[in-house]
């Protein structure tokens, strides 16, 4: 037995993330090939708090992350439609058509849904005298990915992204779209003719959406990368979209990528997700399909519990997907 005048030291563990992630979140460790590709973290709670505009905001969990920010009297939130997870009561929520007027007009409207999102805007606004409190998450299992203009990039710059990738938006940050008027990248490069352009001034923050593991790279003048497409998030307005042939006769009717994979050449920063939201669609639509067939054997063809007989809300959900 220890007397009460005998002291106990214990020995507390260090953090094991701590001086591992850089200002973008980005794991500097975790590249023992040296590839150049940086494992994005999502940023800590506690010590990742920061500022916008008098808003201060944090991203929490680790997969499917919930961002909060607080919101000051007689200010907005504004946000994607779909995205709403909880707000203080005080709190009033309205939506801004793009495409009947609003601040920016007409035309950033057709920019928007040129872009893949909607003409919609969603407005959280603080009509009280107490600072209020909004929560956003991703419509889809996804992380997000802060992108602060003037820390993250370059202020006053723009990124190319893929459509429907934004959620919310702080401070100076417009969303629309940019035109690829190169016959080949535009058909083959996975982006689109009409693709996500977002730009923000010094004090502007744009919440991104990625699905699975996120990975960053910073690319250097004239240099180059070969991705599959649907793996591309977003990308600085400096870096140049290109194509390349996947291979041969053989792998460009078997291989499963196609005839041709997206080339990114530098400079500048590219983020890529290894889950996009057309392949967890493709993966939960198998597997529903999968169980309705096994389902469907199991009682003679009589229909089954996801709704086999059409009127189904798991069937119909997965046939709208």
């Amino acid at each position: 037995m220890l007397s009460e005048e005998q002291e106990i030291e214990i020995e507390v563990p260090p953090d094991e993330t701590e001086g591992l992630v850089d200002v973008d979140g980005n794991d500097t460790t975790v590249d023992p090939l040296e590839s150049g590709f940086l494992w994005y973290k999502p940023s800590r709670t506690v010590t990742e708090q920061r500022n916008t505009g008098g808003h201060k905001w944090t991203i929490s969990g680790h997969d499917m992350q919930v961002l909060t920010s607080t919101v000051p009297p007689g200010d907005e939130f504004m946000t994607e439609t779909g995205s709403f997870m909880y707000m203080h009561p005080q709190m009033t929520s309205e939506v801004e058509l793009t495409l009947c007027g609003g601040k920016g007009g007409c035309a950033e409207g057709w920019s928007r849904i040129c872009g893949g999102e909607s003409c919609a805007k969603v407005m959280l606004r603080n009509p009280g005298s107490e600072e209020g409190y909004v929560g956003m998450t991703p419509n889809f299992p996804a992380k997000i990915i802060p992108v602060e203009f003037g820390v993250t990039v370059s202020p006053n710059s723009s990124l190319i992204a893929q459509g429907g990738s934004i959620m919310s938006q702080l401070g100076d940050v417009t969303v629309g779209c940019s035109l690829d008027c190169g016959f080949a990248t535009c058909c083959c490069a996975g982006m689109g003719l009409c693709r996500q352009k977002i730009t923000g001034g010094n004090s502007g923050v744009a919440f991104m959406a990625a699905g699975g593991t996120i990975l960053q790279r910073d690319l250097q003048a004239n240099e180059t990368i070969t991705v599959d497409g649907g793996s591309v998030v977003m990308f600085e307005d400096s870096v140049q979209l290109g194509i390349i042939p996947s291979g041969r006769l053989g792998m460009c009717c078997c291989g499963g990528e196609g005839c041709f994979n997206t080339t990114l050449s530098g400079p500048g920063k590219v983020w890529l997700q290894s889950m996009n939201f057309l392949k967890f669609q493709n993966a939960v639509r198998q597997t529903v399909m999968e169980d309705r067939q096994g389902a469907d054997g199991d009682d003679g063809g009589g229909g089954d519990d996801y709704g086999g007989d059409g009127g189904g809300d798991f069937g119909g959900d997965a046939g709208d997907a």
